[in-house]
């Protein structure tokens, strides 16, 4: 068991298992309204399509696996990384600490939402404020709303 050091923070002990996972918030354009796309997860839970980054890949090309994978999507652009987010859980007994790099993608295509259900329960658009209302991890919200900002900005 490791113990908080000085500090505070948990000892190296407990940070040799680590995991990193990539994934995107995809909007598009429908007239002169926006989309958000959301899944909804394995566990049940609204969020954008991401997962683990593979041996030699990239985070932006994990990302763009992911969205492919979980949704179907391949007219998708890469506008920016939105944010990296750092978080520690457990699984069986196990301390990890993840690090997930999130990026802002435009879908341009008029390709069909195909769920993957293998990974995820469902995928829908919605408006940003539905978006906003719907998403549900702790943080998802503020994530979100910068990515809709910053949507507006540049596209």
């Amino acid at each position: 068991m490791s113990l908080p050091n000085q500090e505070g923070n948990l000892s190296n002990q407990a940070m040799t298992n680590k995991e990193f996972s990539s994934g995107g918030v995809l909007i598009r354009k429908i007239n002169n309204d926006i989309e958000v796309l959301l899944i909804k997860d394995g566990y049940g839970h609204w969020t954008w399509p991401k997962g683990h980054i593979e041996k030699n890949e990239t985070s932006e090309e994990a990302a763009i696996r992911e969205i492919g994978e979980e949704v179907g999507f391949k007219s998708i652009r890469l506008i920016e990384k939105i944010r990296e987010i750092n978080y520690f859980y457990r699984a069986k007994g196990t301390l990890i600490f993840k690090t997930v790099y999130l990026y802002l993608f435009e879908h341009s295509g008029d390709e069909k939402v195909r769920v993957l259900t293998s990974e995820i329960q469902d995928a829908k658009w919605l408006s940003p404020a539905e978006a906003l209302d719907t998403v549900e991890y702790k943080g998802a919200k503020e994530v979100l709303k910068k990515a809709i900002d910053r949507f507006k900005e540049v596209c």
